[in-house]
């Protein structure tokens, strides 16, 4: 196993590069060697703020012998190209959820990586997130007894900051459904260490008539366990960002924003009390510090996985099934029937 800093480049110089490039150059796991992008002043403006190479496009950076693996950040419909491209090219590859458009997308992407020999794995963040792992593991260890039922909720602004124009294009894997309602299917399959077999949903765009802006599931379990799924992207709104999960013995609460928090709440005594979570196990570069440093988690298992030649924490398969719940309510909208998975 070589000992060398992982050599990374990031695809995509969008907003989500930002958190990216800043975890990257703060591991002492991984060197940023560049970043691709078609507009050239973004190109040059992360290249100076990283101290690393820039490349018109991402062609370029599959060819730079640099480059071990790479991070595609790009907008959802041009996952599936970048990343054969980037197996073929012999690149190992950390992918942006939603990992695709359809499982037939999903099913491309893991070929391609069977083929290589290459290491594909799906950025579900949520996986890593102090909070949610200990959540998992009091849940996983029977901390509540056995579950009965869990729900999910997300509440927040449709235009959070300035949307860029194909988020607000379904067709180009926009909307809310696609960008967090893929979080949601993720956070309740973690915590529940479950894979869901059947849906009942309603999604659409009732309240701005764009993308995709609402989204409510009722999600089967394997276990037999049932979840819900409540989200929208409100015009005026409060924004509330919460799960319950229920057990035979006790209820968890997990409360928080987009950082995460750093504690859930366990029933006792028919009251709340709240758990601390113990803090992310992360070595830091001397000096760098980190406003999220859940991503440089999630970047370190995934240098760890190619490293030791292993599969990571979050395989293509994994990504792959969370798609097919996307794509189950999606078709459970459409025909205002339950999916069978």
């Amino acid at each position: 196993m070589s000992s060398q800093p992982l050599g990374i480049g990031i695809i995509g110089a969008g907003r989500i590069s930002r958190a990216h490039a800043s975890a990257t150059c703060a591991l002492p796991e991984t060197r940023l060697v560049g970043i691709a992008d078609v507009e050239p002043e973004r190109v040059a403006q992360a290249a100076e703020a990283y101290g690393c190479r820039g490349y018109d496009g991402y062609l370029p950076l599959l060819a730079d012998p640099e480059v071990e693996a790479v991070l595609v950040g790009l907008p959802h419909v041009l996952h599936r190209e970048a990343t054969v491209d980037s197996l073929r090219a012999g690149k190992h590859v950390l992918l942006e959820k939603p990992m695709a458009m359809s499982v037939a997308e999903c099913d491309a992407m893991i070929a391609a990586a069977e083929a290589s020999g290459k290491t594909l794995m799906v950025a579900h963040s949520q996986q890593f997130f102090p909070v949610n792992v200990a959540v998992r593991r009091l849940v996983q260890q029977g901390g509540i007894g056995h579950v009965v039922m869990a729900t999910d909720t997300w509440y927040k602004p449709f235009h959070e900051g300035v949307r860029p124009a194909w988020f607000l294009d379904d067709s180009q894997g926009g909307g809310m459904w696609s960008m967090n309602g893929s979080h949601m299917i993720d956070r309740l399959c973690y915590f529940l260490g479950d894979e869901v077999t059947a849906v009942k949903a309603q999604v659409g765009n009732p309240i701005f008539g764009l993308s995709t802006d609402m989204g409510i599931a009722f999600l089967q379990f394997r276990s037999g366990v049932c979840a819900t799924i409540a989200h929208a992207g409100f015009r005026e709104g409060v924004v509330r960002f919460e799960a319950e999960i229920t057990g035979t013995e006790a209820q968890l609460k997990i409360s928080g924003d987009r950082s995460g928090g750093t504690c859930f709440w366990r029933s006792r005594e028919r009251t709340w009390e709240e758990v601390c979570a113990p803090a992310l196990d992360l070595t830091l570069r001397p000096g760098m510090e980190l406003e999220l440093p859940v991503f440089a988690a999630e970047i370190r298992e995934f240098a760890l996985s190619v490293r030791e030649q292993r599969p990571p924490a979050v395989t293509a398969e994994y990504g792959r099934h969370v798609v097919q719940v996307l794509e189950a309510c999606l078709e459970s909208s459409r025909t205002g029937r339950e999916v069978v998975l």
